[in-house]
């Protein structure tokens, strides 16, 4: 997965946080299209490995190892969503009750997302980034 960004600011250990802006999946011309209600682009900072020394301001290739960043899109997006059904039907089972299905599915899926965050921070500290700025513009 290779993307394009800005050096927005330099951090500590050889890092280097990158405004990327993401198109969409749709070739880019939603003046044509309008199937996704008009969402040109979304602005996202990614933090990266600085290998190549790159400054503030500098335009960067970055590529991301796939297989990580799709275990993180899991992480965030499923593995919550599989933990709100799997408390909705324990919780069902247990209380026979729709109203403790959802409380259970609900508390499930905020741990799901605590997880989540809890993950990301333990990655940031660890300098365990799944991206690496790869050239210079």
């Amino acid at each position: 997965m290779t993307q394009q960004g800005t050096i927005k600011k330099l951090l500590p250990g050889g890092m280097a946080e990158i405004e990327v802006t993401r198109r969409s999946a749709c070739g880019h011309d939603c003046a044509k299209c309008g199937g996704c209600g008009g969402l040109e682009t979304q602005t996202l900072y990614v933090t990266a490995r600085n290998k190549t020394d790159a400054r503030v301001g500098e335009r960067v290739l970055i590529e991301g190892e796939t297989g990580q960043v799709l275990g993180l899109a899991v992480l965030v997006y499923v593995l919550p969503i599989v933990l709100f059904f799997v408390g909705y039907a324990l919780a069902s089972l247990l209380f026979e009750g729709g109203a403790a299905g959802a409380i259970g599915g609900g508390v499930l899926f905020a741990a799901g997302i605590l997880g989540a965050i809890w993950y990301s921070h333990r990655m940031k500290v660890r300098n365990q980034v799944p991206y690496e700025i790869t050239k210079r513009l």
